[in-house]
């Protein structure tokens, strides 16, 4: 635990209002959150946040943060992911927010719609993901 979290406490915010960094949630792990949620009260977080170009997004926890927005969550928990860069390439994070901008996903009730069967997530966004990250090692 940092010194940080054991000084503060932890850092709420609306479901609604969490800035997504992928398109797409799985139908499959929405369904299995889903099934082991007791209702709006239950704890979905903490989901990782970071921050770029002045804006907080998720780094992780997208579904999470979906089955809370559709069981009407008035709030999460959510950490800053500091050792993002120490662990992931933050030009991907950045290749992904530019489709999510692109493509109208600004938030996390943005993802209506947005459910796919597992063989279609694979190959709408495990697959797209893949396709950049080998483009963006080669750059």
């Amino acid at each position: 635990m940092s010194e940080r979290s054991r000084e503060s406490p932890p850092e709420t915010v609306s479901p609604a209002a969490l800035r997504p960094s992928q398109l797409y949630v799985s139908a499959e792990k929405l369904s299995a959150v889903l099934d082991r949620t007791d209702g709006p009260d239950h704890e979905f977080g903490p989901l990782s946040v970071y921050e770029f170009d002045g804006e907080r997004y998720l780094t992780d926890g997208h579904t999470r943060a979906f089955a809370a927005y559709l069981t009407d969550a008035d709030e999460v928990v959510v950490e800053y992911d500091a050792e993002l860069p120490e662990n992931y390439d933050v030009a991907r994070y950045r290749e992904c927010i530019r489709w999510c901008e692109e493509e109208g996903v600004e938030r996390v009730p943005d993802f209506v719609g947005r459910v796919l069967a597992p063989e279609e997530f694979e190959r709408e966004w495990l697959d797209r993901c893949s396709r950049a990250a080998e483009r963006l090692d080669r750059d």
